[in-house]
């Protein structure tokens, strides 16, 4: 792997290896950082008995694998625009019943989603259908179920997709099996 001496860079304790990457506005970041430090054992008076039966400095190597942990959800945020894949959603669907009275058949299918550990929100809200499946578009929840007497009747769920509208209706059976099978192979 090719790599870069950064000389006069700040390393504050001693040698350290970076992991750079570019954002997708073209802003470098580091995304890890591992760095040895002889400084701070040594303020600490911190000694070890090596096998020659000697004292000897200890020297600590700070590992940060993803950076920090902020930095590194700050970058997933930026780089997926919070269009985030269905897998790392932290809601994978929202379920829109068309008017109140479908509230109960939207509530089984809530608990469907739910007893397959999907993160799926309900909107009871008495608000438009058009206003509720558009602020969850704002939210870039990648699947929206509306339900009506249409698919109460037909015991199925009328499916939009982000990015593609709505793909059709289907059992809630065939797109808990289709979104499990997306999660699994992180799609």
């Amino acid at each position: 792997m090719s790599f870069e001496e950064a000389v006069g860079e700040a390393s504050f304790y001693g040698p350290k290896a970076d992991f750079q990457i570019k954002s997708v506005v073209g802003k470098e970041e580091t995304a890890s950082t591992n760095q040895i430090d002889f400084v701070m054992p040594a303020r600490f008076g911190l000694k070890y008995i090596g096998a020659d039966g000697k004292e000897h400095p200890v020297v600590v190597i700070h590992r940060a694998p993803l950076g920090s942990h902020e930095r590194f959800v700050g970058f997933l945020i930026e780089h997926y625009a919070g269009a985030f894949p269905v897998w790392l959603s932290p809601v994978q669907v929202t379920i829109v019943p068309i008017s109140n009275k479908f509230n109960g058949y939207a509530k089984n299918i809530l608990e469907k989603l739910k007893e397959e550990n999907i993160r799926v929100e309900l909107d009871e809200r008495n608000e438009s259908v058009g206003k509720k499946i558009r602020e969850a578009e704002l939210q870039k929840v990648p699947y929206i179920l509306v339900v009506g007497e249409k698919e109460e009747k037909n015991k199925t769920i009328a499916v939009r997709q982000r990015g593609k509208g709505d793909i059709g209706s289907v059992k809630p059976e065939k797109f808990i099996e289709k979104l499990r099978k997306e999660i699994k192979e992180k799609k």
